[in-house]
């Protein structure tokens, strides 16, 4: 067989699509955990706002708060100053901001900001 007509352009190209793949599969492993642990904290967060008003004043549901925070061990990026708790009649309402720095690829770190919101009625 002759390969003559063979030119070989491709190991450039799909060696540069390797290199691209790597480096979002290495991006993906680094950044997917800070969206997982903003996720399961406001899953959290919103099982914590559900506590009957009488029994559990705000103080109780900051401490409880601050306590996720510690197991989590998010208590780098969260202080307590950051939680907003608001109790009406019928409802509470908790909201906590925060910023966490995460290294995505080797030498590039990004800022992700997270605003979590919740409101949930009260059990009696």
């Amino acid at each position: 067989m002759s390969r003559g007509n063979e030119r070989g352009e491709g190991r450039l190209s799909s060696l540069f699509w390797l290199v691209v793949l790597v480096a979002v599969a290495y991006a993906l492993w680094n950044v997917v955990p800070v969206y997982l642990d903003n996720f399961s904290f406001k899953d959290k967060m919103n099982e914590i706002a559900r506590s009957p008003r009488g029994s559990v004043p705000d103080d109780t549901i900051r401490e409880m708060l601050a306590r996720e925070v510690r197991e989590r061990r998010l208590d780098g990026y969260i202080q307590r100053t950051c939680f907003k708790i608001s109790t009406l009649e019928t409802s509470r309402r908790i909201t906590c901001a925060y910023d966490r720095t995460q290294q995505v690829l080797p030498g590039f770190n990004w800022t992700f900001h997270f605003d979590n919101d919740v409101s949930q009625p009260l059990i009696f």
